[in-house]
């Protein structure tokens, strides 16, 4: 008789350094580390529908169907991993006590540096980095009407189609970013690791107060 193989979950990436909320929430015994790793949704956000990449680079993989509004850091997971998308008060609920999403103070147009682990570093096609808008209201989940139109960075390997260059689009172990240099008080960021041959992104978020 054959014997079963356990299942292990996939586990693709995060960002370890600075804490993420996926940090905050494995802290917390919220969460396991491989959970954050797979925080994965379509890649065409914050377009609604799945399909093609955009061109330059529609010969990647189509993307599955994006977050919906309310999911969109935990990258569309509706379990366990929901938590990310919670409010300061739902998180104060589910934890019976004040809460706070920790913040991570920044300054207007700083370089902001995140380092990555990956333990499945997929054929990347880059990084795309979006914020919430002025006078957005952090007692509501994030939506993409909390968040501004346009991403504010984008980091993408222009190489194509990316099968001819597999060796050449690697997932980056530390990237960085420059934020934006107009905004006040505290945010939240959405960085996105967007895959060339699945139809995924990886999904991290921050909490920040900008000085």
């Amino acid at each position: 008789m054959n014997n079963p193989q356990t299942q292990t979950p996939l586990r693709h990436g995060r960002v370890t350094s600075p804490s993420s909320r996926g940090a905050v929430a494995v802290d917390l015994g919220l969460l396991a580390t491989w959970q954050v790793n797979e925080m994965e949704g379509g890649k065409n956000f914050p377009a609604l529908i799945a399909g093609p990449f955009p061109a330059p680079y529609q010969t990647d993989s189509d993307s599955v169907t994006p977050p919906a509004d309310g999911f969109i850091l935990s990258g569309g997971k509706t379990d366990a991993r929901d938590c990310i998308n919670f409010t300061n008060e739902e998180m104060a609920k589910k934890l019976s006590r004040d809460f706070t999403w920790p913040l991570l103070n920044v300054d207007p147009g700083q370089t902001f540096k995140v380092t990555w682990e990956y333990t499945a570093p997929h054929t990347t096609r880059g990084y795309r980095w979006l914020i919430t808008k002025d006078g957005w209201d952090p007692k509501q989940r994030i939506t993409r009407a909390q968040l501004e139109t346009q991403p504010f960075a984008e980091d993408f390997y222009t190489q194509v189609p990316y099968f001819s260059h597999g060796g050449e689009l690697k997932a980056k172990v530390n990237h960085e970013v420059k934020l934006p240099a107009n905004k006040k008080g505290k945010h939240v960021i959405v960085l996105m690791w967007i895959v060339a041959n699945t139809g995924n992104a990886f999904y991290q978020a921050f909490d920040v107060d900008f000085k």
